[in-house]
């Protein structure tokens, strides 16, 4: 079960409320009807209110949803299990967000903190693959390490925050696509329609700038990485 923590609420539940839930609202507020929301009623067993909607009740289960379609199709496509992601590109010699001497500094201590040595200039141009996996192992012991970190706690809510809205958009559009069927055919109705379409439109560009975004925020959480770690004693 997901623990209702910090991270939980802003990177997790949220991106699900703007995403996922709003269509659903949509539905909910133009046609569900009194007959309907009894029978939800008697199944979960309690009374429902006028305005607590389908959605509030699968909040969570929406936002796993929307969670999975973010981590494991648009993050795993575009960075290939971790081994791309910023926090491994910029230990790789043809990256030039940081300096070679830099680079070399790090490498030392994480020798010095985990008894590892990350993969040389040369051991990436014989077989970049390993190198990478390699890095992404380190990344992971990093990472624990700076688990109570406030500092990359909250880049990495940015960075969870808008992945999952990504993912959420992919369902949310889903659902627009239904509203729009629905209230455009067989319960006309052009508020909705209009809504459906506004949201369907931010989902849209939300998906189609999915790689920019994510790198943007990747960045931002991978320079964090590097600083705390190289700031502890």
């Amino acid at each position: 079960m997901m623990e209702f923590n910090e991270y939980a609420l802003k990177a997790r539940f949220a991106p699900s409320l703007i995403t996922i839930i709003l269509p659903i609202m949509v539905f909910n507020h133009f046609y569900v009807s009194p007959e309907f929301a009894s029978f939800v009623g008697e199944v979960t067993g309690v009374t429902i209110v006028s305005n607590l909607t389908i959605s509030v009740i699968c909040l969570y289960y929406l936002s796993e949803l929307g969670r999975f379609f973010g981590k494991n199709i648009f993050e795993k496509y575009y960075y290939k299990e971790e081994s791309y992601m910023p926090t491994t590109n910029f230990l790789m010699h043809a990256d030039m967000t940081f300096s070679s001497e830099y680079k070399e500094k790090f490498g030392k201590k994480v020798h010095t903190d985990f008894g590892f040595t990350l993969p040389s200039v040369n051991d990436q141009r014989l077989n970049e693959i390993d190198a990478r996996i390699r890095i992404v192992e380190v990344m992971a012991l990093i990472r624990k390490k700076l688990s109570e970190n406030r500092f990359l706690l909250q880049h990495n809510i940015e960075y969870g925050a808008i992945r999952n809205a990504i993912g959420g958009a992919v369902v949310g559009t889903i659902f627009c696509l239904l509203n729009l069927g629905f209230f455009t055919v067989l319960v006309p109705s052009k508020i909705a329609t209009h809504i459906s379409i506004s949201l369907l439109l931010i989902y849209g560009v939300l998906i189609a700038a999915s790689k920019a975004i994510m790198d943007f925020y990747g960045r931002n959480y991978a320079k964090v990485l590097f600083r705390e770690f190289m700031g502890m004693e």
